[in-house]
């Protein structure tokens, strides 16, 4: 890790200077890389590319790999804000290599040689290290260091897991409201079609009424009004009905009772129209006049 460090801080000072200001060392992104030779977050296809190089070249070639794979990105990887939307680029975006960017990666792998500078990274490492163990009290020092960076990482850990749950939280609420979206769109249809349904349905009303005479609505007691406005008018209607049965029901039992002789023709109902209830009125007056002409004789 200490290698990789440098080679960016050598190549890529700005990336390199990035990545520090936002406490993001190489150990948080690039030890899956080297523990798994990059099969834990790349394409298959990528990785037996870098195999090839490895069996033709050496292991210098993860240090190359991972060197040219975040150069090619520094500018993405500068405009990432935060701890956060830097680890998620790392992570989830970076390792999804196209086929063109594959091949550029591994032409400039085995183009690039960084030999001699990991060699001498090494010994830099090594003389730091002989120094710190050489220092007095520095056991303790370095115990404490390690503990208070193992904390850290393990703090690191933990927020890169809530991270994680938070944004499949997200995406389970956004599938929600999706869903709700697309029902209150299904129910705006429902109802506007509805509505169709309803001014057509109207349309066809009006049309019968215009067809059908005034006059026979009236006797029919039919009324295409909404029953809310005209609800007395459909009362009267039926009163009028019940008292033309009754006249009829009357008449049916005296012509039963005693004949009836008609001294001229039953009126009918001229083309101005005349209502039910006079006609039956007229009748009833005929009818009466025979039954007590048929009891004086």
């Amino acid at each position: 890790m200490y290698q990789l460090s440098r080679l960016l801080h050598d190549h890529y000072r700005r990336l390199h200077d990035h990545l520090e200001v936002n406490d993001i060392g190489p150990s948080l992104y690039a030890a899956a890389w080297f523990l798994t030779i990059f099969t834990s977050q790349f394409p298959l296809g990528f990785v037996a590319r870098i195999f090839d190089l490895i069996f033709l070249q050496g292991f210098d070639v993860i240090f190359k790999v991972a060197l040219i794979i975040l150069g090619s990105h520094e500018e993405l990887i500068l405009q990432c804000d935060g701890f956060e939307a830097i680890i998620e680029f790392l992570k989830d975006t970076l390792p999804s290599l196209g086929i063109v960017q594959m091949e550029k990666v591994i032409n400039k792998a085995f183009e690039l040689d960084i030999s001699k500078e990991l060699h001498a990274y090494e010994v830099e490492y090594h003389v730091i290290q002989d120094e710190m163990v050489n220092t007095p009290h520095s056991g303790d020092q370095l115990a404490t260091l390690e503990s208070a960076n193992l904390k850290l990482k393990r703090q690191n850990m933990e927020l890169i897991e809530q991270l994680q749950s938070a944004r499949n939280a997200r995406h389970s609420q956004e599938a929600t409201v999706q869903h709700l979206q697309a029902s209150e769109n299904k129910l705006r249809s429902e109802k506007r079609t509805l509505e169709l349904e309803r001014e057509a349905l109207l349309s066809t009303i009006k049309k019968l009424q215009s067809l059908i005479p005034e006059n026979v609505l009236q006797d029919a007691g039919i009324n295409f009004s909404f029953p809310s406005k005209n609800m007395k008018s459909i009362v009267t209607n039926k009163n009028k009905e019940k008292s033309m049965n009754s006249v009829d029901d009357l008449e049916m039992d005296l012509s039963i009772v005693t004949p009836i002789k008609r001294t001229g023709p039953r009126p009918r109902v001229s083309s101005s129209g005349s209502s039910g209830s006079e006609l039956s009125s007229s009748t009833y007056s005929e009818d009466s006049a025979a039954i007590n002409g048929s009891q004086e004789h």
